[in-house]
């Protein structure tokens, strides 16, 4: 690569590498990174590890800066009227709405950041984008739940630029419209005719994803298809979907503005098209919100269309290069976020395998064998991507991508754009609206089909850097232009991420996952023998919750295949409300509950062992009349390592009963009831049990205080260590026979410079 494209190639490396690092160097570090960075230049030997620095120093001011204007911890809860402007799609969620919020500049009540997210709950007047109002906002630091195989939304949040979440009270008022946001709302009023012209709910959601790159109308369930059939990438308004658009642009612009070059013999027939081309494309990337594979293939046509301006060739690999750098530039956090990486890698790896390779011969079945390639070469490059990175092995995503592509490109979009344009221009879609759902239909039946086989799609337990850098060496390797050395080498470079495997656990040994549930409780506790889930986190009891998004991962990562018996302590929907997500899983006798219908009730007494390890129920009792979180399923869990203790919901008088029958019974770690909060967990029952760990599943700044102050008192008056979720993510638990409990908690485990938790274990 000629030496100006290696400076860019380093500047991006440089703005990509420093996404990785686990804590910022602060302004200090910074400061210091700019006089190297202007030593280095002043070198012409030097200039290289120049470009390299300055593209690390560029993400690390941007993200320095950003994590300085979030929302302060010491302020959260605090209560500001704030006025401003509402940006993009305004979401409807199960009882509300949730969208972006610019508070206007100088605001009287408080330093508020430049961008918040805002959840109304049940609202009382209609949102539009671009509308100007005055809310009463509840202002929190902008974060969310840190679990193993979760998905990280405060790195999201962080990409978005968002620097604090909140809540509408009860006052509101709507502003004088200044005008704004006139794309935002012609996207919303697509998003609005485009879910009520079609029939199917399903079919609808698609079509919102697919042109506006709008997913909020997406059931979990249809999400969950598109991953396990490995086609959500198709959602991703790309390269396809841009050029298709840039395409019809082209060809509209060439018949209408051919007379031009009868009156200005200066006009070109192709550079007006390729420039009418490059209209529509932009007017396109618009209306989907700037997506980041949106901007990619935007910048990559605007080079092309220049490079044929100024009568030069471009080679496809400088063309994604100069995209890469445009992007990073643009938005220096880019990296944060996860299309930023399918949409770069997926396109690189195309290129890689065949921007060298000399075209085939034309031929009847020449593009379905260069779909075949296509598949294969992207299936065999994102595999380390997949794997290590979203620990997921899709084997049917080439079979579904064969057919699923062309149907979509071909059939799908065509008709979609052709709606979309006949809604602008206020004309009938009533049959091209027909005619994409009848694709969509299809495409959704064939899906549903692939998904049904067992070899579709199976978790994994992913890897560490050490096995996926050399595992996409080996992909590139393998992949490499005919006439490159030996590429056969790089199967042996990718075996070992896919024969990864976590630890197993010894004879005596014990392991606890408390989640990072929010409002509720979900703990995965698991021996040698078998694995058991107490309670399931929150949820609408229907599907739509946390454990049903994350336990497959989490029992991946485990190198599990499924749990053996699930215990819900009581009906609290922060305990059992993702009931509907796992019930299905297990027969009924495997199943403990204190809800009517639900398994088996759990009794005092109830016992079985697994891996040397005995679990028992110390409460209900039988013939106990329904108390509510008074009736949880409370389990001991006692082994050669030591034991632990599961308390539900239970409250200071259930805890009394149980120092007195049972001692307390004593355990090394404790998982606090109700989160912590000051009903329960009192100094007899503390000291009874005299745990080394106090654990409490509770929200990051719980409104209700939690854990509560007297419980703490209460924990550090018996010398226990408490560590919640809230502060320090999920917390990871081993009991080892002849060692002490050990506490480990997300925090130390994957450690983010956008997550500092204190002090953690």
């Amino acid at each position: 690569m000629a030496g100006g494209w290696r400076y860019l190639l380093l500047l991006a490396a440089g703005c990509v590498l420093a996404a990785a690092l686990p804590l910022l160097p602060g302004w200090w570090g910074i400061s210091l990174l700019v006089l190297l960075v202007a030593g280095a230049m002043a070198w012409r030997r030097t200039r290289l590890l120049a470009a390299f620095l300055l593209g690390m120093l560029w993400f690390l001011a941007h993200a320095q800066w950003q994590l300085d204007q979030q929302w302060p911890e010491e302020r959260a809860g605090e209560v500001l009227a704030v006025s401003g402007t509402v940006t993009g799609l305004v979401e409807q969620r199960e009882q509300g709405i949730r969208f972006e919020f610019r508070p206007d500049r100088g605001q009287t009540d408080g330093d508020v950041p430049s961008r918040v997210q805002v959840n109304w709950f049940r609202p009382s007047l209609h949102v539009e984008p671009g509308s100007r109002w005055r809310f009463e906002l509840r202002l929190n630091p902008a974060d969310g739940r840190d679990n193993p195989a979760g998905f990280d939304f405060h790195r999201y949040l962080l990409s978005r630029r968002i620097g604090a979440t909140a809540t509408v009270r009860d006052e509101s008022e709507i502003l004088e419209d200044g005008g704004r946001g006139q794309v935002s709302r012609l996207r919303q009023r697509l998003a609005t005719v485009l879910q009520a012209e079609t029939t199917r709910l399903d079919a609808a959601a698609l079509k919102r994803a697919l042109g506006l790159a709008d997913r909020s109308a997406m059931a979990p369930e249809l999400s969950e298809l598109l991953r396990h059939t490995g086609t959500a990438h198709l959602l991703a308004i790309s390269g396809l979907h841009v050029g298709m658009v840039a395409a019809i642009g082209a060809l509209v612009s060439a018949v209408l503005l051919a007379p031009l070059v009868l009156v200005q013999r200066r006009f070109d027939r192709r550079r007006l098209a390729l420039a009418g081309g490059l209209v529509a494309a932009t007017a396109y990337a618009m209306l989907a919100g700037f997506t980041l594979p949106t901007q990619r293939a935007l910048v990559m046509l605007a080079v092309v269309a220049l490079a044929f301006f100024l009568r030069r060739a471009t080679a496809p690999a400088h063309a994604l290069l100069l995209a890469l750098v445009a992007v990073l530039l643009f938005d220096p956090l880019a990296p944060l976020a996860t299309g930023f990486w399918l949409s770069f890698a997926a396109v690189a790896v195309l290129i890689w395998a065949f921007a060298w390779r000399p075209a085939d011969d034309e031929s009847r079945g020449q593009w379905l064998s260069g779909l075949l390639r296509a598949q294969l070469v992207i299936a065999v490059g994102l595999l380390p991507l997949n794997v290590g990175v979203f620990q997921q092995l899709v084997p049917a995503a080439f079979f579904a991508n064969l057919v699923a592509i062309p149907l979509v490109g071909l059939w799908i979009l065509p008709a979609l754009l052709l709606e979309m344009t006949g809604i602008a221009l206020n004309f009938s879609t009533t049959l091209v609206s027909s005619a994409g759902e009848q694709g969509l239909v299809l495409l959704l039946g064939l899906l549903t089909w692939i998904d049904g086989f067992d070899f579709s799609h199976a978790p994994v337990a992913g890897g560490s850097w050490k096995v996926v850098l050399p595992a996409a060496a080996g992909a590139l390797w393998l992949l490499a232009p005919r006439g490159w050395p030996a590429r056969w080498l790089g199967v042996p470079l990718m075996i070992p991420l896919l024969l990864t495997r976590p630890d197993a656990l010894g004879e005596g040994e014990l392991e606890l996952w408390l989640l990072d549930a929010g409002d509720g409780l979900a703990a995965v506790v698991r021996s040698n023998a078998e694995v058991l889930l107490y309670d399931t986190g929150p949820g609408d009891g229907q599907g739509g919750d946390m454990i049903g998004r994350e336990l497959d991962g989490l029992l991946a990562r485990l190198d599990v295949p499924s749990i053996d018996r699930l215990v819900v302590s009581h009906a609290h929907r922060g305990h059992a409300g993702g009931l509907g997500s796992v019930a299905h899983r297990l027969p009924a006798d495997r199943i403990y509950s204190s809800i009517d219908g639900v398994g088996q009730r759990c009794k005092t007494g109830m016992q079985w062992t697994a891996g040397g390890y005995r679990f028992r129920f110390l409460h209900p009792s039988a013939g106990l009349p329904d108390l509510g979180a008074n009736s949880s399923c409370v389990l001991h869990v006692e082994g050669p390592g030591g034991a632990l203790l599961l308390t539900g919901g239970i409250d200071a008088s259930v805890e009394s009963r149980l120092v007195q029958q049972f001692g307390g019974p004593p355990a090394d770690v404790l998982v606090l009831a109700a989160g912590g909060h000051r009903r329960a967990s009192d100094n007899e029952f503390l000291q009874a049990v005299s745990p080394r760990f106090a654990l409490a599943s509770v929200r990051h700044h719980d409104r209700f205080g939690r854990p509560h102050p007297e419980t703490i008192s209460s924990v550090d008056a018996v010398g226990a260590r408490l560590v919640s979720t809230g502060q320090c993510g999920a917390l990871q638990v081993r009991i080892r026979e002849g060692r002490p409990a050990q506490v480990r908690s997300m925090a130390t485990l994957q450690r983010r410079f956008w997550k500092p938790r204190g002090d953690c274990p």
